[in-house]
Parts: C-alpha cells; structure tokens; sequence
C-alpha cells in the first residue's frame, strides 16, 4: 500500500510488534525504518517498557529514532543519539507512592500469590519470579517485598501472579483495587504476563498524544502500530491504527489495517509499502 504525503510520524510498539520472536529487532526492520526517516517520516517507539528497557533491545535504531513513549505513555525521553549518551526525560506522569503500597497491600490480602514489581523516584524494585516473565533481560536482583524501595512518587507497578493469566488479572483487580486509592488507577496490559497499574490519565495515547504536540505532529499524521490491549487507544486516536497479524481480535477490531505478524517481518513489509 501508499500512503498520504502528509502521514509524518510513525509510532511503532515493542514486544509483539517491532520485536521478533526473539526479542530482537530484525535487520530487515532496521533497513525498512532508515527508509521511512530518509522519506521524511518521524519515528518513535510506544511501549510499555520504560526507556531503560527498551533502548538496550532497539540499538540498531540509533540515528533513526529520536523518542520513546515508554513505561505505557508515563515516560516520554529522547532516545540517545549515540550508544554513550544518556536519554533526555521529557515528560513523566507519576502518582503517589501510598496509592502503589495500598494496591501492593491489596492484592496481597486477597491473594498472597501476587508478586510485584515497582518504579518510584527512589528506584527500581521486583520480586521473585518477575524476571522469568519479562521479555528482556532483568539485571537487577529480586527483593523479598517491593515496598521496601521507598521514594514519594510512583511511575510504574506491576502486578502478575502464577497462576493466573494476565487477561484473568485485567478482568478481576480493578474491582479489588477501586476506591482504596486517592488517585484513580487503571489497570492495563504492558505487553508480558503482568499488568501494570497507575494513573487512569497515562496511557499510550496520553503519551503519543503529548508527544506528537511537542513534535507538532497531529493525530491525522500519526500511524501507530502495536497487538496488545494497552494498545486500543493508541490505534484509536491516530489518524491509521495498524494491527499486528498475531494482535488479540479486540486491538485487530479497533485497527484500520492489519498486517503480518511479527515473526513475519510483518513491520518491515509494511513500512517498505509506505515508502515503495
């Protein structure tokens, strides 16, 4: 297919989407977005992984990509121009930490199985059994109780559990959760098996929203892609919403497109028709 001159910015997800079966982004891929930026195109990556996650695995991308929507549209940096630099925050939504502990306390009432893991001003914490579910690498070692970290803002909590699906969880904590916090919290699938929990006001589309105004880029011009739930109103707001071959049907019924899968090369085939 082609597309409409004035399409300028591209906002591409990570796991599921951009990323291969392997967790890697595809030199097929990396060839096919250095076409699209030399044909005028902008690029940016909308994930639900903070940017110290995803930059490690998109690399390849230097020089092509300038931002990251991260942490699920909470985090919003530049991505680094060389493999030295460090990312430039732009933008962060973050709530308060009690509201974290109280969800943490929660869950755990009701079911001592949950685990967590929790972003917050103070740092970065995860409990056992969190890494093993993660896509990309965790460096970090595991604590006993993420609560521990301390800090006074929250930007991202994630919750999973063993033995229960991440779709199971969307459907059954934001009973649990509702009313026990000040901020109102949503729940929402961050693209592994866990979901993450914050503010109702942070989403992908939040964050792609605020960047494309930074950017003045506006939501007509915008193609996002992505395959997951946390996804929806991304591929709602922009002007063309891409769905993933492999994408759940409710994100293929909200998207204009759909296109292969990413074990397919489904991205590279499909920006290598925006720029034929």
């Amino acid at each position: 297919m082609s597309t409409d001159s004035s399409t300028k910015l591209i906002a591409l997800d990570l796991d599921g989407t951009l990323l291969d079966d392997r967790g890697r982004v595809t030199t097929r891929a990396v060839a096919a977005i250095e076409q699209a930026v030399a044909a005028g195109f902008l690029v940016v990556l909308a994930t639900g992984r903070p940017p110290h996650m995803a930059i490690p695995v998109t690399e390849a991308l230097i020089g092509s990509v300038h931002h990251i929507v991260g942490g699920n549209g909470s985090i919003i940096s530049t991505f680094p121009a060389t493999l030295d630099a460090e990312a430039e925050l732009l933008h962060l939504i973050g709530f308060d930490i009690d509201d974290a502990f109280t969800v943490v306390s929660t869950l755990r009432e009701q079911d001592d199985s949950f685990g967590f893991a929790l972003a917050t001003d103070a740092g970065f914490a995860h409990e056992p059994g969190f890494a093993d579910l993660m896509p990309a690498a965790v460096h970090d070692e595991p604590v006993a109780d993420v609560t521990t970290i301390g800090g006074s803002q929250a930007f991202k909590l994630l919750a999973f559990h063993a033995n229960r699906s991440v779709h199971d969880l969307i459907a059954t904590v934001p009973d649990l959760i509702r009313g026990r916090t000040s901020t109102e919290l949503l729940v929402s699938h961050m693209g592994a098996e866990a979901v993450e929990i914050g503010p109702a006001n942070a989403d992908k589309c939040t964050g792609l929203r605020w960047l494309c105004d930074h950017l003045d880029v506006a939501a007509a011009d915008v193609i996002a892609v992505g395959d997951e739930w946390n996804d929806l109103t991304m591929l709602e707001w922009a002007g063309t919403g891409v769905a993933m071959g492999n994408a759940d049907d409710r994100v293929k019924g909200v998207a204009d497109i759909v296109i292969g899968s990413h074990t397919d090369e489904g991205i590279a085939v499909f920006i290598e028709s925006l720029v034929r």
